[in-house]
């Protein structure tokens, strides 16, 4: 049985149930890895200059240009996938990455299932619950995984992942997993529509309200987590907002609640409903960024929009994820106003973005370090294998060793990316991880997959090509799992492990799965797999 919205605890209780809770917290403990935030030392970075931005562009749209698109902007582009966009053009291409795509099926029908009674049951009951919780978050990020292994030439899984950055909100926080569906749902299904219509969303959606305490806050004492966090992390950026701003905003926000699956929001008339509305909302005038009246949070979130640091803010974010760490401020610029003349329309700045020749500077190819979760469902997918069944373990020890739990980002702030992913643990981590898909030898155990070593070399061979097989497989193995171009040192090191002694014509891709010349091929990709070049995008 549902329990009605009055069932609602606040900040001030313990929610949702002080026994669940301890529960949950110690199943946390023992089988739900929390990353810890470090401090990142900061590194020197590169230094570009500012650049041509013409949305005329003078863009060589061939095998190279393609395939750092794809690589920014997809999850394991492969060569068929290349030729495609190559063929189609670059504004065919752009459309059809950027199209809209029907919404998946829900990982199982527990997304639409009712809260229980916490009162009303045991202890053993409460623990079947938080299993249960448990097990579908399990599932959920196998179902996710294979979601970004097969987004094929569509940006939409992409910049999911972007949205669950950018927005993070954790699992071991939210409890519930039918609120971190719905969230991932609306990252999903607004992903290149209108940031004010995803704000809103996200903001009171019970996901978000759980995760930065908007639930319960009460004009007497408001929570200021979401407050501070909207403008430093979601809109504004650091110093575009005052101390004067945070309380302000923390008291617009009072008088929203949630159960962990409905609020008491209404997005029809942009308020409260119900005792909490009417109790605990602050209606007095309060003074916010140099206005004065009874704001609400819509009335927030709307003078935020307003002000120019928001669009730049965005486009800053966006900018770090799909091309570089270190910004273009003159472009940054261009590209924020685009979005502000598109009323904050996502899909006009990523067109602009993607479109333009500064993206395609050859300057920024290799650039990137690819996040975990990309790197290694990218693998699986280059090599033929995103069909095998693999264990829902098998994604969890993946996330877990590499420091990229989906829906178990390390804070607020989400994953920081570029040079944080690596460190003198988990680079050894990841080629470890990724070597076992290849030779089945981990740290963890075998995964129990199987790779079709001559299924893999065939889809790296043209057949109208009269280079030797060899050459051929060696220079798409480059393209695709290096970030960069290789010296000709490295490309004869590669040609040598593959014919151990023998010449480029005895290569024949029809030998069968048994013969020696597929371990060599074997031992091609761990070595491709443990340069540092393997890292890059």
């Amino acid at each position: 049985m549902a329990l009605p919205l009055n069932y609602i605890k606040t900040s001030t209780d313990t929610w949702p149930n002080g026994k669940a809770k301890q529960l949950h917290k110690k199943f946390l403990n023992e089988h739900w890895k929390q990353v810890d935030s470090e401090e990142h030392k900061q590194l020197p970075d590169l230094h570009f200059k500012n650049r041509s931005i013409l949305q005329t562009p003078d863009i060589t749209w061939d095998i190279r240009s393609v395939s750092h698109l794809l690589k920014r902007t997809t999850t394991g582009v492969n060569l068929e996938e290349i030729q495609t966009f190559i063929n189609n053009g670059m504004e065919i291409s752009i459309q059809g990455l950027l199209a809209s795509q029907e919404l998946p099926s829900p990982p199982g029908t527990w997304v639409n299932e009712d809260l229980p009674d916490w009162d009303s049951l045991s202890s053993d009951e409460r623990q079947e619950v938080i299993q249960a919780y448990f097990n579908r978050m399990r599932v959920f990020q196998k179902w996710w995984a294979q979601r970004i292994m097969n987004g094929g030439l569509n940006i939409t899984e992409t910049m999911t992942l972007f949205w669950h950055s950018y927005f993070a909100s954790a699992y071991s926080k939210v409890f519930y997993p039918q609120a971190m569906y719905q969230q991932n749902n609306v990252f999903r299904a607004l992903c290149m529509g209108n940031f004010k219509d995803l704000l809103r969303q996200v903001t009171f959606g019970p996901a978000m309200m759980i995760w930065l305490d908007i639930s319960g806050s009460r004009k007497e004492a408001p929570n200021e987590n979401f407050a501070r966090e909207l403008m430093e992390l979601f809109t504004l950026g650091v110093d575009n907002y005052s101390q004067s701003d945070v309380v302000a905003a923390s008291h617009a926000f009072t008088g929203y609640v949630t159960n962990g699956i409905e609020t008491n929001y209404d997005f029809d008339t942009m308020e409260g409903w119900g005792y909490w509305w009417t109790d605990w909302h602050d209606f007095d005038d309060k003074t916010f960024m140099g206005q004065t009246g009874p704001w609400t949070g819509d009335d927030i979130i709307n003078i935020i929009l307003d002000r120019d640091e928001c669009a730049i803010h965005l486009c800053k974010k966006l900018y770090k994820w799909f091309l570089y760490d270190n910004v273009d401020l003159d472009f940054i610029e261009s590209m924020a106003e685009i979005l502000r003349s598109n009323n904050y329309e996502i899909k006009p700045a990523l067109e602009y973005l993607f479109s333009s020749e500064h993206f395609y500077d050859p300057t920024f190819y290799g650039s990137n370090i690819q996040n975990p979760v990309q790197l290694y469902l990218g693998t699986i997918k280059r090599l033929k294998m995103e069909e095998q069944p693999f264990d829902t373990s098998f994604f969890t020890e993946i996330q877990d060793h590499l420091d990229m739990i989906l829906f178990e980002p390390p804070d607020v702030n989400g994953w920081l990316g570029y040079r944080s992913w690596i460190n003198s643990n988990t680079l050894p981590l990841r080629k470890a991880m990724i070597c076992a898909v290849v030779n089945h030898e981990s740290p963890f155990g075998n995964f129990g997959n199987y790779l079709n070593t001559p299924s893999v070399a065939q889809s790296l061979v043209n057949d109208n090509d009269d280079t030797y097989h060899i050459i051929q497989i060696i220079d798409n193995l480059v393209l695709l799992f290096l970030g960069i171009e290789i010296n000709e040192a490295l490309s004869e090191q590669l040609l040598s492990i593959a014919l151990d002694g023998a010449e480029p014509y005895d290569w024949n891709i029809s030998l069968p799965a048994h013969h020696s010349q597929w371990s060599r091929f074997e031992d091609l990709l761990i070595y491709i797999i443990r340069l540092p070049e393997f890292q890059l995008s």
